[in-house]
């Protein structure tokens, strides 16, 4: 079908995972470049907050000399987040439930 994004339609993808409620491709601006959510999920604020989070933890990995950042998980009461980098200007955010991430041997990204 013409008019058809294909990068919604893989952030699409990620909601069919139990417990994600939303898929966030992030510009290394903080801005939302596209996404996709199945409830009431900020994506604006989230993908503002999480560039300063993930610039951390690339700068722990360089001043530590353990290498670059692979992906990453924060677990708060509420909601968990699971951020991998794509590339030096993008990353994907996963917002999920909490105890989505936990699941020994299984690979969301």
């Amino acid at each position: 079908m013409e008019g058809e994004d294909p990068i919604y339609e893989l952030m699409k993808g990620y909601l069919e995972v139990p417990g994600v409620l939303a898929a966030i491709l992030v510009s290394d601006q903080g801005l939302v470049i596209n996404s996709a959510r199945s409830d009431s999920v900020d994506t604006d604020t989230i993908s503002a907050l999480v560039v300063d989070v993930v610039a951390a933890a690339q700068r722990f990995g360089q001043e530590t000399g353990v290498g670059g950042l692979d992906t990453m998980t924060i677990e708060f009461e509420e909601l968990n987040l699971l951020l991998a980098p794509f590339h030096a200007d993008c990353m994907l955010t996963l917002v999920a439930r909490p105890g989505t991430f936990g699941q020994p041997g299984e690979s969301l990204v």
